[in-house]
């Protein structure tokens, strides 16, 4: 496998020299079986790749390790790459895990309908109540609908949510009756994938050539999905790459040139795009879009979607100060930009968050006493604002005047 994301998966320079395929040997088993020093994360992704490698009994140990890795739920985060997080709910089922996934916006298709297809009754409730995941990836609602743990109520809710956004999949005409068994997630033996066959000439060739019995090589590679003796549900179809569910064209993503990006006919054309995209396609590209899809989906009448472009952690400074003083934007972007503390440190931003009317009272009542004397005799004459932030700027102005 090749074009490893080392930064994404969390793993330094250092660390890569334990888990490249030149590495020697022993310390790649070394890193398999967690005994080299580092985070969390960073061993997540090195479990990750040595998993992805040729050498078997490295491989079988990396998924053994991953399998028995303590604290994994606070490893976690929105930063995990979605092919670990795939691994990690294939590989283990487990309640606390799979709540935590879920809400971790990068977990691809795969990953939450496999969650949701298994969920118990308190977490399928909470999957329908996540918006966010359900325009994502609206095939988890047709998960959540064939699983007999999911309660009525909470599946209309999710269904009439994805019908009002225009985002509803076809549904199964049946459902499961409340309390039937399951599909089960371990598979029974009889599924295994049949023995290899033995090939003497094969052998005799392998033999001659200074290479490994091709008999032997086939079954370790079978035996790799039977760890602890059960078959790991869903690994013999898993594939080891870091290739996304949606892929979006590099003039969406990559920023390019100022030039490039300012030309009228480029941003016409990513409008129109745009414009045909899903609900949820936008939201995916909401989160990794460059400037100048950013400044088309901040306008997006769908909230969800504009909330995502500030929520991404990918706007500059002049985009935040920009959309502070927006009086166009969703009372949740403001608010996101108001509560992001790196953001509010900036003085400008305090600035054009209280002078905005959208910008909820409450948030804005909290910034108005960082104001100096100049901003709050400006903003006490600002009749745009809500009457409780008038009233404490100029409470303030006088205060400090004195």
């Amino acid at each position: 496998m090749t074009d490893i994301p080392w930064d994404k998966l969390g793993v330094t320079d250092a660390l890569r020299g334990a888990v490249e395929p030149d590495a020697p040997r022993a310390v790649r088993i070394a890193a398999a079986k967690g005994a080299i020093p580092t985070t969390g994360e960073a061993l997540l992704g090195m479990l990750y790749v040595l998993a992805c490698g040729d050498d078997l009994e490295v491989r079988g140990t990396a998924l053994e390790t991953l399998k028995s890795m303590p604290g994994l739920v606070d490893v976690l985060s929105q930063r995990t790459h979605a092919k670990v997080l795939e691994l990690v709910a294939t590989t283990r089922e487990e309640r606390a895990l799979d709540e935590r996934i879920m809400v971790i916006r990068a977990a691809n298709d795969r990953t939450t309908a496999l969650i949701a297809a298994r969920a118990d009754e308190g977490l399928c409730d909470i999957i329908a109540e996540n918006h966010e995941r359900l325009l994502l990836t609206p095939q988890v609602l047709v998960a959540l609908h064939q699983n007999p743990n999911c309660p009525d109520a909470p599946l209309e809710r999710a269904i009439a949510f994805l019908r009002m956004q225009r985002s509803l999949p076809d549904l199964p005409e049946t459902r499961p009756a409340p309390g039937e068994a399951r599909a089960p997630l371990r598979m029974k033996a009889a599924a295994q994938p049949a023995a290899p066959a033995f090939d003497l000439e094969a052998e005799i060739e392998a033999a001659l050539a200074g290479k490994a019995s091709p008999h032997l090589e086939q079954k370790a590679r079978l035996d790799l999905f039977a760890l602890d003796g059960e078959v790991v549900a869903g690994l013999e179809g898993f594939n080891f790459d870091f290739k996304d569910d949606d892929t979006f064209s590099l003039d969406l993503l990559d920023d390019g040139d100022a030039t490039a990006a300012e030309d009228p006919n480029l941003t016409l054309s990513i409008e129109k795009r745009i414009a045909s995209m899903s609900v949820g396609k936008k939201l995916k590209l909401a989160y990794v879009g460059n400037k100048s899809v950013r400044s088309i989906l901040i306008r997006d009448r769908n909230k969800l979607v504009s909330v995502a472009v500030v929520k991404s952690g990918r706007l500059t400074d002049a985009e935040v100060l920009q959309h502070a003083g927006n009086r166009n934007l969703p009372d949740e972007a403001l608010r996101e930009i108001a509560t992001n503390r790196e953001w509010t440190r900036k003085y400008p931003v305090k600035v054009a968050l209280v002078n905005n009317p959208k910008c909820p009272a409450s948030v804005a009542v909290s910034l108005v006493v960082h104001l100096q004397i100049k901003d709050l005799t400006s903003l006490s004459r600002n009749r745009n604002v809500s009457s409780v932030v008038f009233s404490l700027a100029t409470k303030m102005a006088k205060q400090k005047g004195k």
